[in-house]
């Protein structure tokens, strides 16, 4: 990516958005809080669905949902049915590595927002969350 491309990405500020991100994988936490970190968003971590779930229940004002499928306990699948439930509004973007045949499809039949692969490119990542928050 050329450096002008980078600065005007870097130009995204989200002051007063609040940003759940769910995600069980350390590395891809620290991806996101790089990523995340200078776009001036409230950021909230959860690290599975029943941790999404609680924190949506105490912070009605999220903008945005990054879910994780694939996580222990309670998967994204599952998680954003019952976010869906709560706030027919609320975006949801499914983040997920494993790009299995149908997934895409299920995710926007529960109603989610937008649908992203890792490994995640900061510029698909960033263009994604502009386009809905």
């Amino acid at each position: 990516m050329e450096g002008n491309q980078i600065n005007k990405l870097r130009k995204n500020k989200w002051e007063g958005k609040k940003i759940l991100v769910v995600e069980d994988v350390d590395t891809s936490n620290m991806y996101f809080k790089a990523a995340l970190g200078k776009t001036d968003a409230h950021i909230l971590w959860a690290s599975n669905g029943i941790e999404a779930l609680e924190i949506a229940q105490e912070n009605d004002d999220i903008d945005l949902v990054l879910m994780d499928i694939h996580m222990p306990g309670m998967n994204g699948f599952e998680a954003s049915r019952e976010l869906r439930k709560k706030n027919k509004k609320l975006k949801i973007i499914i983040q997920t590595a494993y790009v299995l045949s149908g997934e895409r499809e299920k995710s926007m039949k529960l109603g989610c927002t937008d649908f992203i692969t890792k490994p995640i490119n900061y510029k698909k990542l960033i263009h994604t969350i502009e386009k809905h928050i």
